[in-house]
């Protein structure tokens, strides 16, 4: 008996200790995506050269429209469906795998719709705050905006695309692939 209530107290607190390991997980997480997305925002806007208005103008609405492309992401992610050894599978699997391929085609396209959706909602809002030149850059693909600032792939001054400092890895010293 009481290595049964042992046992059921061992087996609650591993439990209650995940949980509390995934919370955890989950807010440091939320943390770090707002500091990047902060960092983000405050990087764009020094290349953007804007006034102190500009910026006061420009940073509530950037947040959100970050927010809203982040929620367009989880919903993406959340659309993915299981992959499965598809020489296992039979006739009618493959029937339905097939089906299934379509359907999540047909998702990815609603949602680069919507995402077309809340580009085009916030380059209206931040065209009173921004120029032209600058709306440009700032809704242009992040990887084509960086070199054409002069500055070859993502990372910049640091010297190299997924590599670091020094380089090496993907991308190496001009971040090229």
């Amino acid at each position: 008996m009481n290595k049964n209530i042992f046992f059921t107290a061992f087996v609650a607190m591993t439990f209650a200790s995940l949980l509390n390991t995934n919370a955890q997980n989950n807010s440091e997480r939320a943390t770090r995506r707002q500091e990047m997305q902060a960092r983000m925002t405050e990087n764009l806007v020094k290349e953007l050269k804007l006034t102190d208005d500009q910026k006061a103008k420009f940073d509530p609405i950037y947040t959100n429209y970050l927010k809203e492309l982040a929620a367009l992401r989880q919903d993406q992610t959340q659309n993915r469906s299981e992959q499965r050894n598809q020489n296992e599978l039979t006739d009618a699997e493959a029937t339905a795998k097939l089906q299934e391929v379509f359907t999540h085609q047909e998702q990815q396209i609603k949602l680069s719709q919507q995402r077309l959706d809340v580009q085009k909602k916030y380059c209206a809002e931040l065209s009173s705050v921004l120029t032209p030149q600058q709306l440009l850059r700032v809704f242009q693909p992040q990887q084509n905006r960086f070199r054409q600032g002069g500055r070859q792939g993502n990372r910049g001054e640091r010297g190299g695309g997924f590599g670091g400092p020094r380089g090496g890895g993907f991308g190496g010293p001009a971040g090229e692939f």
